[in-house]
């Protein structure tokens, strides 16, 4: 069975249905141009790549954008209505101090998500500033992985100053119990990211989307920046599968993951045990 650490909500017709505004802000400010599909699409993609579980990210860029894309309590909603199929993540915006830290509690206590998403350049923050590093520091106690967007953004109105992954080697260091997920393998600061995951045994990264295209580009392009032999040696219990769905059609990247030339038994890790690992189940 495979995990899919890297799936967005912000397209599902049930919620989009009820709040338009949450579609509107899909178009103008993630630049997705598909159109909402029902939940039962997304599990239907899941079970044809036999995807057990699918981790549902949200974006709380209401500061800084004025959006939740969508809300933490949509998320937990959705995880309600498929329990088995969905493991949801949590997002707030570190530059609401500590009522950030209220929010992450809340989350953790009262909806029972399982991790914080966090994308500095959408929501405009400093990763190693001082509210960040209170948040890192509550979501270490709390034991809520981070997933946190690292390389380029789809739009060049958002800075990628802070989306470095150099960043997150001291991030890492000083939050040893921290589990850290790279989106987008950092790319393309792809090397940075690997030298972070190796150095860091409690750092990962996902196969999340890059800029090469289709998914076989993109494990072409990473296998091209890093050599099999590294992956195998060193990445292979840190490696996650994410498709960025919808941005990225489940089934497209599962085959390209699926496909490369790894040892089967790395191929597994990749589609499952890491992200077990990574999420604190067995």
């Amino acid at each position: 069975m495979t995990i899919d650490i890297h799936v967005h909500a912000v397209l599902v017709k049930e919620l989009t249905d009820n709040r338009p505004d949450l579609l509107r802000d899909a178009r103008q400010l993630f630049d997705l141009r598909t159109s909402p599909q029902p939940l039962s699409t997304l599990l239907g993609e899941m079970d044809e790549c036999g995807v057990e579980k699918s981790v549902l990210l949200p974006i709380n860029c209401e500061r800084s954008l004025g959006s939740k894309m969508p809300s933490n309590s949509e998320i937990a909603d959705l995880v309600k209505r498929e329990g088995k199929r969905f493991v949801g993540f949590t997002s707030v915006d570190p530059n609401a101090g500590k009522s950030a830290l209220a929010d992450l509690r809340e989350s953790h206590d009262a909806l029972s998500l399982k991790g914080l998403k966090l994308n500095p350049a959408m929501q405009a923050f400093d990763p190693t500033g001082p509210d960040a590093l209170e948040l890192y520091k509550e979501a270490e106690k709390l034991e809520m992985p981070v997933l946190v967007h690292t390389g380029l953004t789809f739009s060049n109105r958002f800075s990628v100053r802070f989306n470095q992954p150099m960043i997150y080697d001291d991030v890492a260091r000083k939050h040893p119990n921290l589990k850290i997920c790279m989106a987008h393998m950092g790319w393309p600061w792809v090397l940075d990211a690997v030298a972070v995951t190796i150095r860091n045994p409690n750092v990962y990264m996902d196969t999340a989307g890059t800029f090469a295209g289709t998914p076989i580009e993109t494990m072409r392009q990473i296998t091209s920046l890093v050599s099999t032999r590294i992956i195998e040696n060193a990445l292979s219990d840190r490696l996650l599968f994410g498709s960025d769905y919808p941005r990225i059609e489940m089934n497209k990247m599962y085959k390209a993951v699926s496909s490369l030339p790894l040892r089967r038994d790395i191929i597994d890790a990749i589609l499952h045990g890491n992200a077990c690992e990574f999420l604190g189940e067995s």
